[in-house]
């Protein structure tokens, strides 16, 4: 199922944690989930992919309530709900190129989010859309 042109369901539920630990809800999730997912890659996913003029890595879309607890994750992640990803282009330095750019077109109005995180000096970037409700904006820092 494609949830926007340049992004699949199938890309978006992928987790390594989840196949080795062989968590199978991670791969069904319910329908809000799916909503919020077409939403994310809808509204923020694919214009991030539009504005950068290429592929976008996402590393962690959705995570089911096992898999989210196994990583580490917060547990009211918005990973939990559908409406979360992890972006990794391979390098700090490539990472944070990115998260400058999504700044930056933020300033100029070409995007809203919930949150745009920087983890861990650029390990990834975390960005982040609401399904409902009003989208705060934030830009953090986690270390």
């Amino acid at each position: 199922m494609q949830l926007s042109p340049n992004f699949s369901l199938h890309e978006m539920l992928r987790s390594q944690t989840a196949t080795r630990h062989s968590i199978t809800e991670q791969f069904s999730p319910p329908p809000m989930v799916v909503d919020s997912l077409k939403n994310l890659c809808a509204k923020l996913l694919q214009p991030i992919r539009e504005l950068y003029g290429g592929p976008l890595v996402v590393s962690s879309g959705y995570r089911c309530p096992r898999v989210n607890k196994l990583v580490g994750g917060k547990p009211n992640s918005q990973h939990l709900k559908g409406e979360a990803a992890d972006l990794d282009f391979g390098t700090k330095e490539a990472n944070k190129l990115l998260f400058e750019a999504i700044v930056e077109w933020k300033k100029r109005g070409f995007l809203e989010f919930d949150q745009l995180i920087n983890e861990y000096d650029f390990a990834w970037i975390h960005v982040s859309y609401k399904l409902s409700g009003k989208n705060r904006n934030q830009i953090l820092v986690v270390s």
